[in-house]
Protein backbone atom coordinates (compact mmCIF):
# COMPACT_ATOMS: atom_id res chain seq x y z
CA UNK A 1 0.00 0.00 0.00
CA UNK A 2 1.14 3.13 -0.73
CA UNK A 3 2.16 5.61 1.89
CA UNK A 4 -0.48 8.38 2.59
CA UNK A 5 1.44 11.84 2.20
CA UNK A 6 0.44 15.28 1.47
CA UNK A 7 -0.21 16.31 -2.65
CA UNK A 8 2.10 18.94 -3.33
CA UNK A 9 0.93 19.01 -6.09
CA UNK A 10 -2.55 19.61 -5.66
CA UNK A 11 -3.72 24.02 -5.90
CA UNK A 12 -5.89 22.52 -2.94
CA UNK A 13 -6.27 19.26 -1.13
CA UNK A 14 -9.23 20.27 1.04
CA UNK A 15 -11.46 21.50 -2.36
CA UNK A 16 -13.59 19.73 -4.32
CA UNK A 17 -14.95 19.93 -7.94
CA UNK A 18 -17.85 21.74 -8.54
CA UNK A 19 -19.92 23.28 -11.54
CA UNK A 20 -20.93 26.81 -10.74
CA UNK A 21 -24.94 27.33 -10.61
CA UNK A 22 -26.45 30.43 -11.53
CA UNK A 23 -28.33 32.36 -8.85
CA UNK A 24 -32.13 32.41 -11.12
CA UNK A 25 -31.85 28.24 -11.46
CA UNK A 26 -30.64 27.47 -7.50
CA UNK A 27 -33.09 25.92 -5.63
CA UNK A 28 -33.08 28.56 -2.52
CA UNK A 29 -36.06 27.23 -1.11
CA UNK A 30 -34.26 23.49 -1.04
CA UNK A 31 -31.08 24.82 0.27
CA UNK A 32 -32.79 26.86 2.82
CA UNK A 33 -34.70 23.84 4.40
CA UNK A 34 -31.59 21.65 4.09
CA UNK A 35 -29.52 24.32 6.15
CA UNK A 36 -32.04 24.66 8.61
CA UNK A 37 -32.02 20.35 9.49
CA UNK A 38 -28.30 20.99 10.06
CA UNK A 39 -28.58 23.58 12.24
CA UNK A 40 -31.02 21.92 14.50
CA UNK A 41 -28.19 19.44 14.52
CA UNK A 42 -25.61 21.81 15.17
CA UNK A 43 -27.53 23.38 17.68
CA UNK A 44 -28.32 19.89 20.07
CA UNK A 45 -24.39 18.91 19.67
CA UNK A 46 -23.26 22.76 20.92
CA UNK A 47 -25.42 21.84 24.05
CA UNK A 48 -23.44 18.59 24.61
CA UNK A 49 -20.98 18.51 27.20
CA UNK A 50 -18.58 15.74 24.56
CA UNK A 51 -19.62 14.08 21.27
CA UNK A 52 -19.30 14.44 17.90
CA UNK A 53 -20.52 16.33 15.06
CA UNK A 54 -19.80 15.81 11.29
CA UNK A 55 -19.32 18.85 8.66
CA UNK A 56 -18.82 17.73 5.46
CA UNK A 57 -16.85 20.23 3.90
CA UNK A 58 -17.61 20.80 0.01
CA UNK A 59 -14.81 23.63 -0.17
CA UNK A 60 -14.69 25.45 -3.76
CA UNK A 61 -11.14 25.80 -4.75
CA UNK A 62 -11.50 28.76 -7.15
CA UNK A 63 -13.28 31.09 -4.44
CA UNK A 64 -10.31 31.15 -2.68
CA UNK A 65 -8.22 32.10 -5.98
CA UNK A 66 -8.94 34.70 -8.51
CA UNK A 67 -12.45 33.65 -8.50
CA UNK A 68 -13.19 36.35 -5.32
CA UNK A 69 -12.24 39.08 -7.91
CA UNK A 70 -15.85 38.62 -9.31
CA UNK A 71 -18.48 38.70 -7.11
CA UNK A 72 -21.26 37.34 -9.56
CA UNK A 73 -18.88 34.27 -10.51
CA UNK A 74 -17.86 33.98 -6.69
CA UNK A 75 -21.56 33.40 -5.52
CA UNK A 76 -22.10 31.21 -8.85
CA UNK A 77 -19.18 28.64 -7.35
CA UNK A 78 -20.46 29.08 -4.45
CA UNK A 79 -24.06 28.16 -4.93
CA UNK A 80 -22.68 24.88 -6.88
CA UNK A 81 -20.64 23.92 -4.11
CA UNK A 82 -24.03 24.43 -1.48
CA UNK A 83 -25.63 22.08 -4.37
CA UNK A 84 -22.85 19.63 -4.21
CA UNK A 85 -23.60 19.76 -0.28
CA UNK A 86 -26.86 18.67 -0.20
CA UNK A 87 -25.87 15.26 -1.35
CA UNK A 88 -24.19 14.72 1.93
CA UNK A 89 -24.98 14.16 5.23
CA UNK A 90 -23.75 16.61 7.35
CA UNK A 91 -24.52 18.51 11.23
CA UNK A 92 -23.36 21.64 9.64
CA UNK A 93 -24.34 23.09 6.34
CA UNK A 94 -21.89 24.92 3.65
CA UNK A 95 -22.38 28.85 3.59
CA UNK A 96 -21.65 31.38 1.59
CA UNK A 97 -18.60 33.86 2.19
CA UNK A 98 -17.99 37.32 1.13
CA UNK A 99 -14.57 35.82 0.51
CA UNK A 100 -12.21 38.47 -0.98
CA UNK A 101 -8.51 37.98 0.08
CA UNK A 102 -6.83 38.41 3.61
CA UNK A 103 -6.18 41.97 3.70
CA UNK A 104 -9.36 43.09 4.57
CA UNK A 105 -8.19 44.70 8.09
CA UNK A 106 -4.76 45.43 7.14
CA UNK A 107 -6.64 47.36 3.84
CA UNK A 108 -8.04 50.29 6.47
CA UNK A 109 -4.63 51.20 7.39
CA UNK A 110 -3.02 51.48 3.60
CA UNK A 111 -2.46 48.19 2.37
CA UNK A 112 -3.41 47.76 -1.00
CA UNK A 113 -4.13 43.99 -3.05
CA UNK A 114 -1.87 42.95 -5.53
CA UNK A 115 -2.93 40.13 -8.15
CA UNK A 116 -0.45 37.51 -9.01
CA UNK A 117 -1.98 35.54 -12.00
CA UNK A 118 -4.60 32.66 -11.17
CA UNK A 119 -4.31 33.22 -7.93
CA UNK A 120 -5.87 35.03 -4.49
CA UNK A 121 -5.10 38.59 -4.19
CA UNK A 122 -2.24 39.49 -1.49
CA UNK A 123 -1.01 42.45 -0.23
CA UNK A 124 2.49 44.13 0.28
CA UNK A 125 4.03 45.42 3.35
CA UNK A 126 3.32 48.96 4.45
CA UNK A 127 6.70 49.69 6.76
CA UNK A 128 9.61 48.36 6.70
CA UNK A 129 10.27 49.00 10.42
CA UNK A 130 8.41 49.31 13.41
CA UNK A 131 10.14 52.25 14.03
CA UNK A 132 8.90 53.80 11.15
CA UNK A 133 5.31 52.70 11.67
CA UNK A 134 3.03 55.32 12.65
CA UNK A 135 0.60 55.42 14.84
CA UNK A 136 -2.05 53.32 13.07
CA UNK A 137 -5.35 55.22 12.78
CA UNK A 138 -7.76 53.30 10.32
CA UNK A 139 -9.29 55.17 7.39
CA UNK A 140 -13.25 55.41 6.77
CA UNK A 141 -14.99 52.11 5.97
CA UNK A 142 -16.75 53.19 3.38
CA UNK A 143 -13.13 54.80 1.57
CA UNK A 144 -11.67 51.91 1.56
CA UNK A 145 -11.82 50.07 -1.78
CA UNK A 146 -11.41 46.64 -0.39
CA UNK A 147 -13.54 46.73 2.60
CA UNK A 148 -15.83 48.12 0.37
CA UNK A 149 -15.93 45.63 -1.85
CA UNK A 150 -16.55 43.36 0.82
CA UNK A 151 -19.82 44.81 1.58
CA UNK A 152 -21.08 44.72 -1.65
CA UNK A 153 -20.47 41.48 -1.69
CA UNK A 154 -22.78 40.35 1.58
CA UNK A 155 -25.55 42.89 -0.41
CA UNK A 156 -25.13 41.01 -3.23
CA UNK A 157 -25.13 37.48 -2.12
CA UNK A 158 -28.32 38.94 0.09
CA UNK A 159 -30.15 40.03 -2.36
CA UNK A 160 -29.81 37.40 -4.92
CA UNK A 161 -30.45 34.65 -2.43
CA UNK A 162 -33.52 36.77 -0.97
CA UNK A 163 -31.57 36.31 2.51
CA UNK A 164 -32.17 32.69 2.65
CA UNK A 165 -28.99 31.30 2.92
CA UNK A 166 -26.42 31.25 5.74
CA UNK A 167 -23.34 33.72 4.68
CA UNK A 168 -21.14 34.26 7.33
CA UNK A 169 -18.10 37.25 7.49
CA UNK A 170 -15.22 37.90 5.31
CA UNK A 171 -11.99 36.09 6.29
CA UNK A 172 -11.20 37.04 9.93
CA UNK A 173 -7.47 37.36 10.33
CA UNK A 174 -6.38 37.51 14.29
CA UNK A 175 -4.27 40.83 14.91
CA UNK A 176 -1.11 39.42 14.83
CA UNK A 177 -1.71 38.14 11.36
CA UNK A 178 -2.61 41.43 10.13
CA UNK A 179 0.56 43.01 11.56
CA UNK A 180 2.42 41.11 9.48
CA UNK A 181 0.91 42.17 6.36
CA UNK A 182 1.49 45.80 7.23
CA UNK A 183 5.02 45.88 8.93
CA UNK A 184 7.78 43.63 7.58
CA UNK A 185 7.39 40.34 9.04
CA UNK A 186 10.96 40.01 10.15
CA UNK A 187 10.83 43.27 11.71
CA UNK A 188 7.64 43.00 13.39
CA UNK A 189 9.01 39.67 15.30
CA UNK A 190 11.80 41.67 16.39
CA UNK A 191 9.94 44.33 17.86
CA UNK A 192 8.68 42.00 20.57
CA UNK A 193 11.95 42.21 22.01
CA UNK A 194 12.84 45.71 21.30
CA UNK A 195 9.88 48.06 21.31
CA UNK A 196 7.11 45.63 22.70
CA UNK A 197 4.95 49.05 23.71
CA UNK A 198 4.75 50.09 20.02
CA UNK A 199 3.66 46.03 18.96
CA UNK A 200 1.30 46.17 21.80
CA UNK A 201 -0.28 49.72 20.44
CA UNK A 202 -0.23 48.06 16.69
CA UNK A 203 -2.37 45.13 17.84
CA UNK A 204 -4.38 47.60 19.75
CA UNK A 205 -5.61 49.30 16.80
CA UNK A 206 -5.87 46.63 14.48
CA UNK A 207 -8.06 44.50 17.13
CA UNK A 208 -10.31 47.70 16.79
CA UNK A 209 -10.84 47.99 13.27
CA UNK A 210 -11.32 44.03 13.26
CA UNK A 211 -14.32 44.49 16.03
CA UNK A 212 -15.76 46.97 14.34
CA UNK A 213 -16.11 45.88 10.25
CA UNK A 214 -17.24 42.91 11.80
CA UNK A 215 -19.85 44.10 13.47
CA UNK A 216 -20.49 46.33 10.06
CA UNK A 217 -21.10 42.78 8.38
CA UNK A 218 -23.20 41.59 11.23
CA UNK A 219 -25.99 43.99 10.83
CA UNK A 220 -25.43 43.60 6.98
CA UNK A 221 -25.78 39.97 6.91
CA UNK A 222 -28.77 39.76 10.01
CA UNK A 223 -30.37 36.33 10.93
CA UNK A 224 -28.64 35.05 8.19
CA UNK A 225 -25.51 35.38 10.39
CA UNK A 226 -23.46 31.88 10.18
CA UNK A 227 -20.91 31.54 13.13
CA UNK A 228 -17.96 31.09 14.03
CA UNK A 229 -17.25 31.75 10.05
CA UNK A 230 -14.09 31.18 7.71
CA UNK A 231 -12.61 27.84 8.20
CA UNK A 232 -14.89 26.16 10.91
CA UNK A 233 -17.76 24.17 10.44
CA UNK A 234 -21.14 27.64 11.20
CA UNK A 235 -24.79 27.52 11.57
CA UNK A 236 -27.03 30.40 12.50
CA UNK A 237 -27.13 28.77 15.69
CA UNK A 238 -23.52 29.11 16.20
CA UNK A 239 -21.73 31.20 18.65
CA UNK A 240 -18.43 32.98 18.39
CA UNK A 241 -16.22 34.44 15.94
CA UNK A 242 -13.21 32.73 13.69
CA UNK A 243 -9.85 33.59 13.72
CA UNK A 244 -6.70 32.91 11.31
CA UNK A 245 -4.18 32.92 13.99
CA UNK A 246 -1.15 30.99 11.30
CA UNK A 247 1.74 33.28 12.66
CA UNK A 248 1.37 31.75 16.27
CA UNK A 249 4.04 29.37 15.24
CA UNK A 250 6.40 31.50 14.18
CA UNK A 251 6.23 33.19 17.84
CA UNK A 252 6.91 31.19 20.89
CA UNK A 253 4.07 30.05 22.91
CA UNK A 254 4.94 33.00 25.52
CA UNK A 255 5.18 35.62 23.49
CA UNK A 256 1.89 34.72 21.82
CA UNK A 257 0.32 34.66 25.63
CA UNK A 258 1.65 38.35 26.51
CA UNK A 259 1.06 40.12 23.08
CA UNK A 260 -1.75 37.77 21.14
CA UNK A 261 -4.11 36.81 23.88
CA UNK A 262 -5.44 39.99 25.41
CA UNK A 263 -6.29 40.95 21.97
CA UNK A 264 -7.90 37.57 20.66
CA UNK A 265 -9.77 37.33 23.95
CA UNK A 266 -11.46 41.20 23.37
CA UNK A 267 -12.42 40.07 19.72
CA UNK A 268 -13.97 36.95 21.43
CA UNK A 269 -16.14 39.34 23.78
CA UNK A 270 -17.59 41.02 21.34
CA UNK A 271 -18.94 38.04 19.27
CA UNK A 272 -19.62 35.38 21.86
CA UNK A 273 -16.53 33.83 21.83
CA UNK A 274 -12.68 33.12 20.07
CA UNK A 275 -12.52 30.03 17.97
CA UNK A 276 -8.86 29.98 16.84
CA UNK A 277 -7.33 28.54 13.89
CA UNK A 278 -3.94 27.58 12.74
CA UNK A 279 -2.93 25.47 9.81
CA UNK A 280 0.36 23.42 10.40
CA UNK A 281 1.51 22.02 13.93
CA UNK A 282 0.33 23.91 16.59
CA UNK A 283 0.09 21.49 19.53
CA UNK A 284 3.16 23.53 21.44
CA UNK A 285 1.01 26.31 21.73
CA UNK A 286 -1.80 24.59 23.13
CA UNK A 287 -1.76 25.82 26.84
CA UNK A 288 -1.00 29.58 25.73
CA UNK A 289 -4.11 29.65 23.69
CA UNK A 290 -6.05 27.90 26.41
CA UNK A 291 -5.36 31.34 28.47
CA UNK A 292 -7.93 33.13 26.41
CA UNK A 293 -10.72 32.83 28.72
CA UNK A 294 -13.56 32.80 26.43
CA UNK A 295 -11.98 30.24 23.96
CA UNK A 296 -15.13 28.37 22.25
CA UNK A 297 -13.21 26.25 19.47
CA UNK A 298 -10.16 25.88 17.80
CA UNK A 299 -8.83 23.93 14.67
CA UNK A 300 -6.05 22.01 13.66
CA UNK A 301 -5.24 19.31 10.67
CA UNK A 302 -4.79 15.67 11.64
CA UNK A 303 -3.30 13.29 9.13
CA UNK A 304 -0.36 13.60 6.23
CA UNK A 305 -3.15 14.00 3.53
CA UNK A 306 -4.22 17.29 5.68
CA UNK A 307 -1.65 19.00 5.72
CA UNK A 308 2.63 18.64 5.38
CA UNK A 309 3.12 19.58 9.42
CA UNK A 310 0.15 17.60 10.92
CA UNK A 311 -0.88 17.39 14.44
CA UNK A 312 -0.53 14.02 16.71
CA UNK A 313 -4.08 13.51 17.82
CA UNK A 314 -3.64 12.90 21.22
CA UNK A 315 -2.26 16.83 22.58
CA UNK A 316 -5.32 17.95 21.29
CA UNK A 317 -7.69 15.27 22.69
CA UNK A 318 -5.56 15.72 26.12
CA UNK A 319 -5.35 19.34 26.56
CA UNK A 320 -9.29 20.03 25.46
CA UNK A 321 -11.02 16.92 27.54
CA UNK A 322 -13.81 18.25 29.83
CA UNK A 323 -12.79 22.19 29.17
CA UNK A 324 -16.45 22.42 26.71
CA UNK A 325 -13.98 23.90 24.19
CA UNK A 326 -14.57 21.95 20.63
CA UNK A 327 -11.43 20.96 19.04
CA UNK A 328 -12.49 20.84 14.88
CA UNK A 329 -10.31 18.20 13.25
CA UNK A 330 -9.54 18.76 9.47
CA UNK A 331 -9.23 14.91 7.78
CA UNK A 332 -8.73 14.39 4.01
CA UNK A 333 -8.62 11.28 3.16
CA UNK A 334 -10.72 8.02 2.66
CA UNK A 335 -13.10 6.70 5.22
CA UNK A 336 -10.57 4.40 6.78
CA UNK A 337 -8.51 6.53 7.55
CA UNK A 338 -10.49 9.60 9.33
CA UNK A 339 -12.02 7.42 11.26
CA UNK A 340 -8.59 5.58 12.71
CA UNK A 341 -7.56 9.72 13.16
CA UNK A 342 -11.12 10.01 14.75
CA UNK A 343 -10.46 7.01 17.12
CA UNK A 344 -7.31 8.46 18.66
CA UNK A 345 -9.51 11.73 19.04
CA UNK A 346 -12.50 10.59 20.84
CA UNK A 347 -12.33 9.96 24.71
CA UNK A 348 -15.06 11.19 27.65
CA UNK A 349 -15.37 15.02 27.75
CA UNK A 350 -13.89 15.68 24.23
CA UNK A 351 -15.98 17.49 22.15
CA UNK A 352 -15.11 17.00 18.64
CA UNK A 353 -16.33 18.03 14.75
CA UNK A 354 -14.93 16.18 12.42
CA UNK A 355 -14.28 17.72 8.56
CA UNK A 356 -14.81 15.10 6.20
CA UNK A 357 -14.04 15.68 2.63
CA UNK A 358 -14.75 12.39 1.01
CA UNK A 359 -16.47 12.69 -2.58
CA UNK A 360 -18.49 9.86 -3.21
CA UNK A 361 -21.99 10.53 -0.81
CA UNK A 362 -22.38 7.21 -0.26
CA UNK A 363 -18.81 6.38 1.20
CA UNK A 364 -19.66 9.82 2.86
CA UNK A 365 -23.04 8.59 4.60
CA UNK A 366 -21.07 5.97 6.06
CA UNK A 367 -18.53 7.18 7.49
CA UNK A 368 -21.46 10.31 9.17
CA UNK A 369 -22.61 6.51 10.59
CA UNK A 370 -19.79 5.44 11.56
CA UNK A 371 -18.29 9.17 13.09
CA UNK A 372 -21.42 9.15 15.38
CA UNK A 373 -21.48 5.57 16.40
CA UNK A 374 -17.56 6.01 17.90
CA UNK A 375 -18.84 8.31 20.53
CA UNK A 376 -22.18 6.34 20.93
CA UNK A 377 -20.50 3.64 21.48
CA UNK A 378 -17.21 4.83 23.62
Amino acid sequence: MAEKIFDYTSPDVQAMPVMPVSPDVFDSARYADFAAQCDERYAAFLHKDEGVAVWQRVRVAEVFRDGCRDMAQSLRWQLGGLNKTMNYLTDAPTYLEPWYGIGTTAAAFGAEYVWPEGQAPVVEEVYNSIQETPPLLPRDFNDVAIMRHTLHMIEYFLEETQGRIPLSWSDIQNPLNVATELVNISAFFLGMGDVPHKVQEILTAITEVVIGFTQVQSRLIGDALARPGHGFASARTGTGIGMSTDNLVMISPRAYEHFCVPHDTKIGAAFGGAAIHSCGKWSMWLDAVKKIPNLTMVDAAFGPQTDPVFNEPEAFRDAFANTGVIVQARMVGDPGDVLAQAKRLAAPGVKLIIVTYVQDPQAQRQLYHDLHSLCAHR
